[in-house]
This record gives structure tokens, C-alpha cells and sequence, in this order.
């Protein structure tokens, strides 16, 4: 009976030991860790080689995960930045403003705070025009999208320079205080605005003569040469995107409101010579080209226009609302561009110096109005990026289903 009983333990022994190793195995599997050759059956089958429990494959799991750290993190496209980033399997350290993590999603002004915290794995609470505020933010940072900025035409230079190049600097005085070994990109948000108005009607390229014609335009190549000159001079490595104009879900500063207005119209027209381009790219692509651009060795110290392959004018932008709302519409006989514009500075000069008037109409905007805007994307295409909203219709039509939804539209 006793013989009988030594006998049933070693077959359990037996037992216990192949599933510990079997365990071992997946465990190092999981943690894509190679498994040490066994001299002995003994260190093989040990059970102290083994995590003492799942919380700590876990915390093993998270070491292995790369950290993105996203500035602006509850606006617009911050937001989606750090939906994308945690949905490509990074961890992401969500930054902005302690007054922009307070209190719920507002849709109709782009604040989604509610969105970010139960997205993020950390939440840091920063202003890029206090310097202090910054430490240890970027200290363990594999990425840094950095996309906070004032985006707004009608707000005093003053403000844009302190946000916009004085903040930038800021994030890189920060970088080098804290010496991050692991840093291995900054992808720093630019502007398609960057670029001189064409004359000609030829297509912009990364090449192309660089004038900014609006106080945030080159409040933002400013932004892009103060990032420069550290990737220069500290080695810090550096991305420049340059987005052509951004929709999406959540966006609430230049289709939404547009959009309000096609809608309350009974019919849409527009004189039939406005074939200048209308250029998009959707909030989702934007973020995706980003993560994918920090990515590449190649993609240090250049930088790349983001514009989808949609190529549509005003004319194919109206056409297409006008099938949204199931509305008529017409095309007028021609009218003069140049003077079209004129009218339309004036007016904005008259709502926005003079009445004060908060109209959507941007007088600075309004100069650049009606030239024809083609872009090339041919140099993002280079490194293998595919949209995944290439035409603006298709992308459009979620977008406003989801302003719908939401009660915006």
C-alpha cells in the first residue's frame, strides 16, 4: 500500500513538472524572451524561474511596450493621436493643459478629456509656456508627438510665437535636461500653409518655395526651424509633418461649421470656374502617417506633406454636400476669382476689425482664397504609407454620420 502510494506521488511529481515547464514556455514566449539552454532537468523544470504571478507578465509585457507621449493630447487631433498610438500597441503618456483634463467631451469644441483618460495609460498635466511644468515628461519617451499649438488665425502674434516656437523650444530645452537614452523620434506638427501661394498652378512639393502668408503659418515654420536646429545641433531626432486641411469625427473648427451652413441652405451653387483644388486629409491618416514616419531611420531630420489622394475642387466639394443634404444645385455663370476675393476680405474685415464679430470668416484666412493648392505626396508615399481614407467622399460620409450622432449636424 505504501509502495503503491510513493509510486501515484512520483507520477504527480511527474505531472506538475511538465505543466510548470510547459508554463516557463509560454511565458518566455509571451515576453518574446529566449529560452536559456537546460544542462540540467532540474534548472529547467524549476518553478522559481517562473513570474510569481500574472500581474507581473504583465508588468514584464508593459516593459517591452514602447512609449509615445502625445502633446495636446485632448484637442482634435490629439485625441485621435492617442487613440491610434494605444490601438498600434504603444503605451501613451497623454500631455496638456490641467484646465483641458477637467470636466466632460465638449463635440462642439473639440475637448475630449473623457476620451483621452480612458484611453491613456498616463495622464501629465503641462503648459509648454512654463518650463517647469515639464519635468520628467519626456524623460522615458521612446516618441513624442507633438502637436499642441494655438491653431487660429485671428489670435495676436504674441500668443502664437509664445505657444508655437517658445513652447516647441521648451520641449527640447526638456529633452536635453533630462538626457533620454531611448528617444528615438519627435514627430513635430507643421502646416501645409508654409508654402508660397502658387502663381502658376503647378503642384506643391517638400521642394517648394517656402513663404508663409499668415501670422500662423509662419508661426509654425518657425516652429519647424526651432526643432530643426536642435536636431542639428543636439542630434535629436526630428520629423516635420506638414497636414493639408484635417476632418474627421470630433472636428469642430472649419467643416463643422461650414457644413451648418450647407445644411440650412435650400440649394447649393457656386460659379462654375471655381476649379481650384480643395485639399484634405482625414484626422485618422494624419496620426497613422505620423506613428508610421517615427518609425522609419529614413525619416530623421526630413520632412512630409500629408494630403489624401482625393484631388477634388470646390466645385466637386459642393457637388458632393449638396448630395449629402439632398439638396439642388447649380452651377453659376463665371465670376471674376480676384474680385470674389476681395469681397470676401472685405467682408471679413468688416465682421472681424470693425463689428468684432466672431463669423467663422478669418480675415487673414480670407487671402487665400481661391488659388489652386495641388500637393504632392509622393515623398510619403516613398516610405510605404497607405491611406486609409484616400478620397474625401468616403471619409466625409462617416465624418458626418458622426456629427449626426452626436447631435452636431
Amino acid at each position: 500500500m505504501e509502495e503503491q502510494e510513493k509510486k501515484s506521488r512520483k507520477k504527480r511529481t511527474v505531472k506538475e513538472k511538465k505543466v510548470v515547464s510547459k508554463e516557463e514556455r509560454e511565458v518566455h514566449k509571451e515576453l518574446k524572451v529566449e529560452e536559456p539552454k537546460q544542462e540540467k532537468e532540474e534548472k529547467e523544470l524549476s518553478i522559481f524561474e517562473l513570474p510569481s504571478s500574472k500581474e507581473e507578465v504583465r508588468k514584464k509585457v508593459e516593459e517591452k511596450q514602447k512609449l509615445v507621449v502625445v502633446t495636446g493630447a485632448c484637442g482634435f487631433i490629439g485625441s485621435w493621436a492617442v487613440e491610434i498610438a494605444k490601438s498600434m500597441g504603444f503605451r501613451v503618456r497623454a500631455c496638456d493643459l490641467p484646465s483641458a483634463f477637467k470636466g466632460k467631451d465638449e463635440f462642439g469644441k473639440s475637448r475630449f478629456p473623457e476620451i483621452v483618460k480612458k484611453t491613456a495609460d498616463e495622464i501629465a498635466e503641462c503648459d509648454l509656456t512654463q518650463p517647469e511644468t515639464l519635468r520628467g515628461v519626456f524623460s522615458d519617451a521612446d516618441y513624442i508627438l507633438h502637436i499642441a499649438a494655438i491653431l487660429k488665425y485671428d489670435v495676436p502674434w504674441e500668443t502664437l510665437y509664445k505657444v508655437n516656437v517658445e513652447g516647441t523650444k521648451n520641449i527640447f530645452e526638456e529633452i536635453l535636461r533630462s538626457e533620454n537614452s531611448s528617444l528615438k523620434r519627435v514627430v513635430v506638427w507643421s502646416t501645409n500653409g508654409i508654402y508660397a501661394l502658387p502663381e502658376d498652378g503647378g503642384v506643391i512639393s517638400e521642394e517648394s518655395l517656402v513663404a508663409p502668408p499668415t501670422k500662423y503659418a509662419l508661426s509654425k515654420f518657425l516652429e519647424e526651424k526651432t526643432a530643426m536646429q536642435y536636431y542639428r545641433k543636439f542630434k535629436i531626432p526630428v520629423t516635420i509633418i506638414r497636414p493639408t486641411a484635417v476632418y474627421g469625427p470630433r472636428e469642430s473648427y472649419m467643416f463643422l461649421n461650414s457644413l451648418r451652413n450647407f445644411k440650412r441652405l435650400k440649394f447649393l451653387a457656386i460659379p462654375s470656374n471655381f476649379n481650384f483644388s480643395f485639399p484634405t486629409v482625414h484626422a485618422v491618416d494624419v496620426c497613422r502617417a505620423a506613428l508610421h514616419l517615427a518609425q522609419l531611420p529614413q525619416a530623421e531630420g526630413e520632412d512630409y506633406i500629408i494630403n489624401d489622394d482625393s484631388n477634388m475642387t470646390a466645385i466637386d466639394v459642393m457637388r458632393f454636400a449638396a448630395e449629402l443634404f439632398d439638396k439642388p444645385f447649380y452651377l453659376l455663370p463665371p465670376m471674376p476669382v480676384e474680385l470674389v476675393r476681395g469681397g470676401i476680405i472685405g467682408l471679413s474685415f468688416l465682421l472681424e476689425k470693425v463689428l468684432k464679430v466672431k463669423s467663422g470668416l478669418e480675415f487673414e484666412f480670407s487671402f487665400m482664397f481661391g488659388y489652386d493648392m495641388k500637393y504632392s505626396t509622393r515623398k510619403l508615399k516613398s516610405t510605404g504609407f497607405e491611406f486609409k481614407y484616400p478620397k474625401f467622399e468616403e471619409g466625409m460620409r462617416e465624418t458626418v454620420k458622426w456629427y449626426e450622432e452626436m447631435g452636431l449636424l
